[in-house]
């Protein structure tokens, strides 16, 4: 007799593979109705996962690691951002037929018996997914020299079985500079993320790089950094208007910044976009229902997940996938932007970053 699969209890219950792995895996985003059924069908049909067993045989586990790294009590699949790079990157498991074993910590181990590379091993995973990595982390060092695949979220290491997946941040914030000075805008700040983070040195490349393409000169007075949270992005705004009160526009490295951005502005009686013209990166849900709509970068959040997926799976599988992939932002023209001095908020559209 064949052994049971997801697929044979999710044809029965009528209902997706990934539901199904997710039920019997205990997220919580599956109703309770779901998943009673899920488990008596599984139940009915003698489902047995036995991870070690398969491992002994074949030496694959079919399992791998998901670490979700820095994250407050109660992120995870529920953040604006990571949410949905982390359902891609399920479904693409679930796709070819593996399962995922989720990490959270929000802070770097701190014994030689748990670093991310142990952890794995002890739990028999074939390879894992890093997300959130700084780069002051201690076990990078360790990670260049795993043995098992690993791919981390925008910050490339330099290993043999080490690949990452990310945006084109330098490309996509030039395009975002870009616009404003299209708009007339030559006082643009920045609010960028922590040093720490790799998207922050990208994100900060490509609003330098803009300028200088660009003939604008660059104002330290027009540069801050913060946590990438609506409090960070209100604080750094808070701080660099009053160094530069003449600043027209202001780049911010995620869409949370972004909307700290508009509560600073509001705070100090400016009116957006007539005074003052914000983009954002991500293109979160929050950012199409701010006051004013945000004008944003697009970045394709479940494509990354699928893709850091299918990176996984093919070193596992002995390919070599290419070391690093890079996707394109796609530039989302909303009402927060607009002609300095005219308030006339720019036309809504679409437009991908070189």
């Amino acid at each position: 007799m064949s052994r049971t699969t997801l697929r044979d209890i999710a044809q029965k219950a009528g209902v997706s593979v990934t539901a199904v792995s997710r039920a019997l895996s205990g997220y919580p985003d599956i109703s309770e109705e779901t998943r009673s059924r899920i488990f008596r069908i599984a139940e009915e049909l003698n489902y047995q996962p036995n991870i070690a067993a398969r491992t002994l045989v074949t030496q694959k586990s079919g399992v791998m690691g998901l670490f979700v790294l820095g994250r407050e009590k109660g992120e995870g699949f529920s953040h604006p951002f990571s949410g949905q790079v982390i359902n891609g990157f399920l479904d693409g498991l679930v796709e070819e037929g593996y399962d995922m074993m989720v990490f959270k910590a929000n802070r770097p181990p701190d014994s030689g018996n748990s670093s991310y590379i142990n952890l794995c091993r002890r739990r028999m995973v074939e390879g894992a997914f890093l997300m959130g990595l700084r780069t002051d982390d201690p076990w990078i060092v360790d990670l260049r020299k795993s043995t098992i695949p690993i791919v981390t979220m925008d910050m490339p290491l330099a290993g043999e079985m080490t690949f990452s997946v990310g945006c084109d941040n330098v490309s996509a914030v030039h395009t975002a500079v870009g616009h404003l000075a299209d708009l007339g805008h030559t006082r643009i700040g920045i609010v960028n993320g922590y040093k720490q983070a790799s998207v922050s040195l990208e994100r900060f490349e490509g609003f330098r790089s803009a300028l200088d393409d660009l003939g604008l000169p660059f104002d330290p007075s027009l540069v801050a950094e913060a946590d990438f949270t609506v409090a960070g992005g209100k604080e750094a705004f808070l701080s660099m208007i009053d160094r530069a009160p003449d600043m027209t526009a202001v780049f911010a490295a995620s869409d949370l910044m972004a909307l700290g951005v508009l509560e600073g502005a509001r705070e100090r009686g400016l009116s957006i976009p007539k005074d003052l013209s914000v983009v954002g990166f991500d293109n979160i849900e929050m950012a199409s229902m701010s006051s004013p709509p945000l004008t944003t970068l697009d970045q394709p959040r479940y494509e990354l997940g699928q893709t850091a997926a299918k990176i996984l799976i093919s070193a596992c599988n002995g390919e070599t996938p290419p070391s690093r992939v890079l996707l394109k932002a796609n530039l989302i023209v909303r009402s927060s932007t607009a002609e300095k001095n005219k308030g006339k908020p720019a036309k809504g559209v679409v437009r991908q970053a070189h």
